[in-house]
Order: structure tokens, then sequence, then C-alpha cells
């Protein structure tokens, strides 16, 4: 079977008290030299701007290259020869880079998922992390994007029964939401990495009982946005508009993606050239736009 690599496409939300768009972000750290675009150990290596026009039926956009630092990689092998590590300078580490597209007339950031580069939160902290130590104040948020309809149907289920979750641990700690937190403290003294649980409101065939619609829902938001590291989410409760009770809703099968093969990235010096991902990003924004 081929292997395949995912776009995963998110919506990007900031509040009102945000001092700038993200496109102004953007720029502002476009200007900044690459020692200083050093967030811990992240970097955005490249922010290309392409105007409107540029491309065919393309909207103004943003290329990203996101790199982070690996202190420990994979060593070098030979068809007859032993696995060696791999030689470099005392300032010198692996990059394991993540292409994404910025959209800013739609709020659309595309992510080309790499399991060992960084997703959707990672990438708004960063954004978050412009000024550090300034008064201006910065709060992006990168969610997936969900068929609207799902979307509708989660906002107005009432009478939440019930909630089934599976994650990392460090996706329930990224979440910072009161539940998930908590879940995430009660598990690692075990040294879990993967939790699966189920919160019901009633035992046997019980219906009298509900869970907090609040608590739940802002923990089920804030999942949405760890991608990879959750693989089910499923909600269960009462939809007014249809009167029906005992609604399932499995916010994972509606998250917008689009895949393609891989073997139409190109690599070039054992690495996949950044216009190869870039253009398939582009394609992919082509497909939804």
């Amino acid at each position: 079977m081929a292997k395949m690599v995912t776009v995963n496409l998110f919506d990007v939300d900031w509040t009102p008290q945000t001092c700038q768009k993200l496109s102004d972000t953007l720029d502002e750290f476009n200007q900044l030299t690459l020692d200083q675009r050093w967030r811990g150990d992240l970097r955005l290596e490249q922010v290309l701007k392409i105007p409107a026009g540029l491309y065919p039926n393309m909207p103004a956009v943003y290329h990203l290259d996101f790199v982070k630092k690996r202190e420990v990689g994979p060593g070098k092998l030979g068809n007859a020869v032993p696995v060696s590590g791999i030689q470099m300078r005392i300032d010198e580490d692996f990059g394991e880079e993540t292409a994404a597209l910025y959209v800013p007339s739609k709020k659309w950031l595309l992510i080309l998922h790499n399991h060992s580069g960084i997703g959707p939160t990672r990438m708004a902290e960063y954004f978050n992390a412009v000024d550090p130590g300034s008064a201006r104040q910065f709060a992006y948020s990168v969610n997936p994007k969900l068929d609207p309809t799902v979307v509708a149907r989660l906002g107005g289920l009432k009478n939440i029964t019930s909630v089934e979750i599976t994650a990392t641990v460090d996706a329930l700690e990224a979440s910072q939401s009161t539940v998930g937190t908590a879940l995430a403290l009660a598990t690692k003294p075990a040294h879990a990495q993967r939790v699966s649980i189920t919160l019901g409101a009633n035992t046997g065939k019980k219906k009298l009982n509900f869970l907090s619609s609040q608590s739940v829902k802002s923990m089920i938001n804030k999942l949405r946005a760890q991608n990879d590291d959750v693989s089910v989410l499923r909600v269960k409760g009462e939809d007014p508009t249809t009167g029906k009770k005992d609604q399932v809703i499995n916010l994972l099968e509606h998250k917008i993606k689009r895949r393609f093969g891989a073997n139409e990235l190109k690599v070039v010096d054992h690495r996949y050239t950044i216009n190869s991902r870039w253009d398939m990003l582009d394609r992919a924004l082509l497909g939804w736009i």
C-alpha cells in the first residue's frame, strides 16, 4: 500500500484583546533574523507571502515552514555498512520540518501533517510568543475545521449523557481544560501514554442525570485542536432540533482533510523539498475553495 500524507484544515481565531491580525504577526516574524525567531525548540524557518493572482484562482496566502529542534535523530545506514552517527558541528542539531499555509481572507491554516513535527496547538503558542515580555496581548488559537452542520449540532446539543475519549496524556494536559488537565494528572503517576475513558452521567438504563454541558463542550473544543493525538472523541446527548435522545456525534469523523500520495513530494538530499510541500498545500486549498 502506497504511503499517504494528510493536509488538515484549521480555523484561526483570536480574542478581541489581541493587538493585531495573524498576518501582521507573520510579517513581524519575517522581519526577525533566524536566530531571533527561536521560541523554545521551535523556529519559523520561512515566511513567504504570495499575493493574490500570482497563481490562478489563489487568494493571497502565506507559505510557512516551521522547524523543531531534535537533539537525537536517526543514524546513517549503508547497504553493507553498519549504521553510524551523522557528524555535526557543536552548534547543530537535527531539524524536523512542518509546512503550513495561512489564508488571511478566510483565517484558514492548512498543515501538512508530520507526526514528528509540530501541530496546531504549538503553532498557536508560537504565534502568541512573537513579542515576549511586552505589554501587547496575543491570544491566537488554531482549531480543526469541522463540517458546519456538525458544529451547529454540537453547539445545540443539550442534556449530554456521555463522552468517550481516547487521547495521549500530553493532549489531555495541553487542552488546558479543567477535566482534561485533571485526567492527565490522575494518569501520569502510572506512566500512561494514552488514555481511553468514558464519562457517563448514569448507570444502567437510567437517563435522569446529565454531565456539565459547559465543562464538556469546553474540553471537547480544546481537544479538537490536538490533531492526531486524539483518536476518539464522541459525545452523546439530546438534540433539541430533532427531539431525539441519545444522539451521538463522532467529531473526528467530520474533520476536514485531504490525502495525497507521499510519492507526490519531491525528495532532494533525503528531505522532502519545501516547494513540493507548499505545492501540495496549494492544491489542497484550491480543492476547498
